[in-house]
């Protein structure tokens, strides 16, 4: 609890990682807060203070501030974050996210979408579709299937 998160992606994971040790409420409410001070008025959250909002940010903000945090998906705030994402989804379902990273070895292609920017893009789609599919209400058992 007494590293200093610098960016997005240390507050959500410091957050997502002292819940899992168990720690008291009352920091993982303050964390929670903090985390949520960061959201931007498109609703989403940017990787860095200078940079725009993104879906990867957006996405891994969004499922700390549910699975540790609490915040109910119905809150406002999760709510702002989930319509950022949609507005800014392409129509083949991925999010384009542009690369900081610096090229130490060979581009290839994976066959995502994006080619330079094709891995951040790929960890971003996979964390916006995470905090979407916290959102979707699980559908109740068949009954005469067996598996009720």
């Amino acid at each position: 609890m007494q590293a200093v998160p610098k960016h997005n992606e240390d507050r959500a994971f410091q957050l997502l990682g002292l819940a899992w040790a168990n720690v008291d409420k009352q920091s993982l409410q303050k964390m929670t807060q903090t985390l949520l001070a960061q959201q931007r008025k498109d609703g989403g959250w940017g990787q860095h203070p200078t940079l725009e909002s993104d879906a990867y940010a957006t996405g891994q903000a969004l499922v700390a501030l549910h699975q540790a945090g609490g915040l109910p998906v119905t809150h406002r705030a999760y709510q702002r974050g989930v319509s950022y994402l949609l507005a800014d989804q392409a129509a083949d379902g991925s999010w384009r996210v542009l690369s900081r990273s610096f090229p130490f070895q060979k581009q290839f292609e994976s066959g995502f979408p994006y080619g330079y920017n094709q891995w951040i893009s790929a960890a971003a789609s996979s964390w916006a579709t995470m905090a979407l599919i916290l959102t979707v209400e699980a559908p109740a058992p068949l009954t005469g299937s067996g598996l009720e």
